[in-house]
């Protein structure tokens, strides 16, 4: 037992407190303490010493008479009890005092030794106490080393986690539990999922890859109530959580920004970022998941470096996309909800191709192509199309493709079907672009009398992404958000120099200028007159 004490580091250690010197001395050299486990670190002749030692030593174990000057053994045991718990406390007493000492108990006295004592009493003692701090030094250690290996493994339980959770729809209660346990904030109860997608080949290196995600993680630090988490696809998933769904969209966008910007300045690289509708419970988180990949899919399209909403689909909802085991089905359903259509053709025609090829039944090719057609309608079912949209009124597909009788008129049945279904999201796509252009210069003008109106203001009352909004806007409406903002004020103000005596202050003040002498060079460069000098035209003309 001895051995695990034979360094000074790991010897526990001890004081005693007796006012007799024969007995401290006594104590001190019958027993060979480092042999035990044990290191003496004083000898004190009363209890006020004791007291002073206490605090100094910090000792593990305190063997103290009871009968001392200025505080007996009792009154020692109470405060060691009460300031220092860990410590062990053993009692020295007389025979006619042994009674009274029992009742000691309740100050977690640890033993009693009873005078005159002898070496082999005291070992034994301390081989009982030595034995009891070891287990609780162990216990102590074995926790220290099991929470060590819980921080440790925490990013890992968390990543593994939060992947379940965008996938299954998980016990809101269970969902709850699990996040505090893993320190995660989440408080909704509204959700935006964004997934994060390096632009660029597949087979560059995965140092960028990580390096992105870096990037990721560090830019979403500042939205609190949000996570990331990468993907087995090497994708970075950020959940954005707020207190309603116009708050969580409008939030997840502006997230979405400082990612691509941070990545492109950091990086040197492009990033697109898919993000899914907004939703209320924790539950409904895998929802808002599969419309952020959905979503996110369309840079196929549209390209990269792009921030895709899934209100730019027309709407995801309930995406649930049937994925079939066949690589060439799965391309073709792919670019036929991104609109590909040179994919879609060849990936109709390897699939054509080895039907040609094959050996199988007739019944079996049916099949297949029932399955192709299968797998294409639950595609852009998540896309939010109904066969009845690309398909001729009061017909069934499926009946239509059993009828023919040549693997050729099928694939001319399934390109003039990908022809109207690449159609049909082309003019969502553009219906959708010009809705939000509209609903942008109602917006401006409302409120173009507001001095802080910004881009960003804009945006985020559409809930679409600056990069979105920009292009779509110069394209309506044919100027920037910037040239078109002053265009409304430059107009209004006109209307107020030719009908209203205000002044050329007040005039700036009320379409939107903080500075009136920024005004008035902004009026003259639109105009070629000053405020004044407009003026006195206008009334001119208007005599």
């Amino acid at each position: 037992m001895a051995a695990p004490h034979a360094t000074p580091h790991n010897r526990y250690r001890f004081l005693i407190i007796d006012d007799e010197p024969i007995v401290r001395e006594g104590i001190r050299d019958i027993i060979d303490w480092g042999a035990l486990g044990f290191e003496l670190v004083g000898a004190c002749r009363d209890g006020r010493e004791g007291l002073q030692a206490l605090e100094r030593l910090k000792p593990d174990v305190v063997l103290t008479d009871i009968c001392m000057p200025f505080v007996d053994g009792l009154e020692l045991a109470a405060w060691i009890a009460e300031q220092y718990p860990a410590t062990r406390t053993v009692l020295l007493t007389g025979y006619d005092e042994f009674e009274y000492a029992q009742e000691a108990v309740k100050l977690k006295v640890s033993d009693f030794l009873l005078k005159p004592i002898t070496a082999d009493e005291l070992r034994h003692i301390l081989e009982k106490i030595r034995d009891e701090l070891d287990a609780e030094r162990n216990r102590e250690r074995r926790l220290e080393l099991l929470q060590q290996q819980l921080r440790e493994s925490l990013p890992l339980l968390r990543e593994r986690f939060l992947n379940r959770l965008v996938r299954t729809a998980l016990n809101p209660a269970e969902v709850r539990h699990r996040l505090g346990f893993l320190e995660l904030a989440l408080p909704g109860p509204a959700f935006v999922a964004l997934v994060c997608d390096l632009d660029g080949s597949e087979d560059q290196d995965q140092l960028a890859g990580l390096a992105a995600h870096t990037i990721v993680l560090q830019a979403v630090e500042g939205f609190c109530g949000t996570v990331a988490f990468s993907t087995p696809r090497e994708q970075t998933v950020v959940i954005v959580s707020a207190a309603n769904e116009t708050g969580a969209l409008s939030r997840a966008l502006e997230c979405a920004e400082l990612i691509a910007e941070q990545v492109s300045r950091d990086l040197g690289r492009t990033v697109s970022v898919g993000a899914g509708d907004p939703v209320t419970g924790l539950e409904a988180i895998p929802q808002t998941y599969a419309d952020a990949v959905t979503a996110l899919e369309q840079r196929l399209v549209l390209g990269p470096a792009q921030i895709i909403t899934a209100q730019q689909l027309g709407g995801v909802r309930n995406a649930t996309v049937s994925r079939s085991d066949a690589d060439a089905r799965a391309v073709y359903v792919r670019a036929l909800k991104t609109g590909d259509g040179a994919a879609a053709e060849a990936a109709l025609q390897e699939i054509i191709g080895a039907l040609r090829r094959s050996d199988e039944s007739i019944e079996t090719r049916y099949l297949a192509m029932q399955r192709l057609l299968a797998d294409a309608l639950n595609g852009l079912d998540a896309l939010g199309i109904d066969c009845s949209q690309i398909t001729e009124p009061q017909s069934n597909p499926f009946v239509e493709l059993g009828r023919m009788k040549t693997l050729e008129d099928m694939q001319q049945w399934f390109r003039r079907f990908q022809d109207s279904a690449r159609a049909l999201l082309d003019q969502r796509r553009r219906q959708h672009s010009q809705w939000k252009a509209v609903a942008a210069q109602e917006f401006i003008q409302a409120n173009s009398h507001q001095p802080d109106l910004s881009l960003r203001t804009v945006c985020s009352a559409l809930s679409v992404s600056k990069s979105y909004f920009s292009p779509i806007f110069k394209q309506h409406t044919g100027m920037t958000f910037v040239e078109y903002l002053t265009a409304i004020r430059m107009e209004r103000a006109k209307e107020l120099l030719s009908y209203d005596d205000l002044k050329s202050y007040e005039v700036a003040e009320r379409v939107g200028f903080r500075d009136a002498h920024y005004f008035s060079l902004t009026f003259k460069k639109q105009t070629g007159l000053t405020p004044t000098e407009y003026r006195e035209t206008a009334r001119r003309q208007a005599r």
